[in-house]
């Protein structure tokens, strides 16, 4: 199961999160490679993070961080301390059954962001587990598809053609029309695909 696969669904997440919430928000997945973003983190779409970042100890522990720069040990050991402008951070893990796919971060950059982040921390952090939780079951149902035969196809037309039209022999007439078929190819079709 790759994050890849669902880049532009994963980009509208974000970009609504950041719309309601007023914050940066990105995604990086398992390799640390940024998919996602919005504000600052838009134009680095596609570069990979540092593993000294707080998301490479969200895809080990797999956990939700609360990281706020003036306080946490973790910052004082990214090689980009001095150049980083998030004030705060909340980010979770992105998974699907046991696996970690990535982290969906979002950045606080000014002091009153900082502080809502400290202040309402569990409703965030619930909230963009959500929104993680949202993301990964998009891409467990893209994966469940099944490639339909054409047989399958084919009751399903007959199916929803007897449900709009009706099923006594005027309807059935109506139904074969409507399918492009004659009325006795529509009887040996009901017959072979048990249709009541």
């Amino acid at each position: 199961m790759n994050l890849n696969d669902i880049t532009n669904y994963i980009q509208t997440i974000c970009e609504n999160i950041s719309n309601v919430l007023d914050v940066d928000v990105t995604l990086v997945t398992k390799d640390l490679i940024r998919i996602a973003g919005t504000g600052i983190f838009k134009d680095k779409i596609g570069e990979k993070i540092s593993e000294e970042a707080i998301y490479y100890n969200v895809l080990k522990e797999g956990k939700s961080y609360l990281i706020n720069k003036e306080v946490n040990k973790e910052c004082d050991k990214c090689c980009h301390r001095n150049q980083c402008k998030e004030l705060a951070d909340i980010c979770t893990p992105v998974k699907l059954e046991d696996e970690i796919l990535g982290v969906l971060g979002i950045a606080a950059f000014d002091e009153e962001q900082k502080n809502k982040f400290i202040s309402k921390n569990k409703d965030l952090t619930e909230f963009i587990s959500s929104m993680s939780d949202l993301i990964s079951f998009k891409l467990d149902e893209m994966y469940k598809e099944e490639v339909k035969t054409m047989d399958d196809l084919e009751k399903e037309a007959i199916l929803k053609a007897i449900k709009k039209y009706g099923s006594n022999t005027e309807s059935m007439k109506k139904v074969a029309d409507v399918l492009d078929i004659g009325i006795a190819t529509l009887y040996r079709k009901v017959k072979k695909y048990n249709i009541k």
